[in-house]
């Protein structure tokens, strides 16, 4: 049952990167702990920012690699292409966001923190993933991971613990310190002279692949369409109390929104392995009720999970109660989409970039547009509700794509 295997892969990816996310939460505690509930707010808004630029930085590269090369991209002229490539984004990305700081940010509490972070663009802990998983060398992933595990937990320990960093600058210094050491390890697996041989083939190639991109560059970026437009939205309608709120539950599901995109990557793996065009009910429905049941302490017991997860921050009464109104209703967009995962992974396989690149466009554009005229209408506690127009409009739009040319069956 394909459903099982995608399940079965998705979660060994997921299990890998879960060491570093476990230890991330467990940090996340103690930031808040250092730097208090509106603070908090406010590192959120610059780990958003530096996830965007990473984004950027991508440009859907990860993704295409992925669906057009596979294992060959590991390998030879092209492997050596392919991380020019990476390299190059990356310089860019982190240029970018140093002029976004100077001037979007500038004067703000964030504006140093995002310096900083601009800097740690590049040397990405995640920077070789996609080597790795399209080499299936899992088990260099998995010590990758490792090693950052441990890099991550004894620098941040040390800052926030021993030195108590409180301010973001000096947290920002420390996190791009942690990530160092699997950097590192990467560059040694996939590094070598070679790749600084630059010539007319590597400038066909950037070429080649700017133009296929675009539809996964348009399909990720307008992915920030969607949850994290809710915190831009909430810091700027909002109040600095409700916005750290607010990110506790936000942090949450885009944590296991994060891991969903393995499934993704899983299913794609699996896709590769048959011929068929039909999306099954009984695989979606599978993984829907595996993705409902993984969930449901968001629902049930939002105040049990809160207080677990993050259970070193400086909760009070309003604080909790506001941020589990926000689980409750933020985790939905994690049941959207599960039910459409397998369409997503089926279109990616297909090739079909650009009806998937204008059908997340538009659930983003319309996410936009009811976030922003709904918060300056709407009091706070209705700001989680209308992050969740996109997701739902995307379902849509993938269902009716899938009825409408009579490609589902049970």
């Amino acid at each position: 049952m394909q459903a099982l295997r995608n399940i079965k892969i998705g979660v060994f990816i997921s299990l890998v990167n879960i060491l570093i996310q476990g230890v991330s939460v467990l940090v996340q505690n103690i930031i808040a702990n250092n730097l208090g509930i509106v603070k908090f707010g406010s590192f959120g808004i610059l780990q958003s920012d530096y996830t965007i630029f990473c984004a950027i930085a991508d440009f859907g590269m990860a993704t295409l690699i992925l669906a057009f090369f596979g294992k060959r991209a590991t390998q030879g002229q092209l492997f050596r292409n392919v991380l020019q490539l990476r390299l190059s984004m990356t310089a860019v990305a982190a240029l970018a966001m140093a002029v976004f700081a100077c001037t979007v940010r500038r004067g703000s509490d964030i504006f140093e923190g995002e310096l900083i972070l601009a800097l740690g663009l590049l040397f990405q802990h995640a920077f070789f993933d996609w080597f790795f998983i399209c080499g299936q060398f899992w088990k260099k992933l998995l010590l990758s991971k490792i090693l950052h595990t441990v890099s991550y937990c004894t620098v941040m320990g040390v800052a926030l613990c021993v030195f108590k960093f409180d301010t973001i600058p000096s947290i920002a210094g420390a996190m791009i310190v942690a990530a160092l050491p699997a950097f590192g390890f990467g560059v040694g697996q996939a590094f070598s002279l070679k790749v600084l041989q630059v010539g007319q083939h590597t400038l066909r190639f950037f070429k080649l692949m700017f133009k296929a991109a675009c539809p996964y560059a348009l399909s990720s970026l307008a992915s920030f369409a969607y949850l994290p437009v809710g915190l831009y939205t909430v810091a700027h309608f909002s109040t600095p109390e409700f916005l750290g709120a607010y990110n506790f539950s936000h942090k949450l599901v885009i944590l296991a929104s994060g891991l969903m995109v393995h499934f993704i990557s899983s299913s794609l793996i699996t896709l590769h392995q048959t011929d068929s065009r039909m999306l099954h009910l009984r695989d979606q429905a599978t993984f829907t009720l595996f993705i409902v049941a993984v969930t449901t302490p968001f629902w049930l017991f939002p105040q049990y999970t809160l207080r677990i997860v993050f259970f070193a921050a400086p909760w009070t009464p309003d604080v909790l109660e506001t941020s589990c109104h926000c689980l409750r209703i933020l985790a939905c967009s994690l049941i959207l989409q599960a039910t459409r995962m397998g369409m997503i992974s089926t279109l990616l396989k297909e090739k079909r970039t650009w009806l998937y690149g204008a059908m997340i466009t538009a659930g983003g554009l319309l996410n936009i547009a009811v976030c922003i005229t709904g918060a300056s209408r709407l009091p706070s506690a209705y700001l989680p509700a209308l992050t969740l127009t996109g997701d739902l409009l995307l379902s849509l739009q993938l269902a009716a794509y899938f009825i409408r040319n009579r490609r589902i069956r049970w």
